[in-house]
């Protein structure tokens, strides 16, 4: 009888650890999800011109200093703009996550005798979970 209560409880405790490591994946799987819209929405509204709306996924602690006219500036100063962006995936811990993005660019004036140049690239962001939500942290 004990034998036969320990193999229970050891069972028991099996499926416990299961159920603990399953509901870990889904919460991971939830969080890629969540990362990768909010990842998506922010290249598509900087693909759409509105910068204020992108400036409201950059992190609290970016925002506190870089103002959005600040921020606007630095955008529209920069040589290259973003032709296409897609979301590939992530890779979260608890509070951070690498998200890869499929970046389409088109760099205007910035090579000696070519007034275009159009060009593809995956880039690495980094997002930071503040207060129940994920926030883009630029890296400048």
């Amino acid at each position: 009888m004990n034998s036969r209560f320990s193999r229970s409880c050891a069972s028991r405790a099996t499926c416990l650890l299961a159920l603990l490591a399953l509901a870990a994946c889904a919460t991971i799987q939830d969080q890629s999800e969540v990362i990768g819209t909010r990842a998506q929405a922010r290249w598509d509204a900087l693909l759409a011109g509105d910068l204020a709306k992108a400036y409201t996924y950059l992190s609290p602690a970016y925002r506190s200093s870089v103002g959005p006219l600040q921020y606007q500036r630095q955008v529209l100063l920069q040589k290259v703009r973003w032709t296409g962006a897609q979301y590939i995936d992530s890779e979260c811990l608890e509070s951070t996550c690498k998200v890869r993005i499929s970046l389409d660019f088109a760099l205007i004036g910035a090579l000696p005798g070519v007034r275009r140049y159009d060009g593809h690239q995956e880039i690495e962001e980094n997002w930071v979970k503040a207060d129940g939500q994920w926030w883009y942290v630029p890296e400048n």
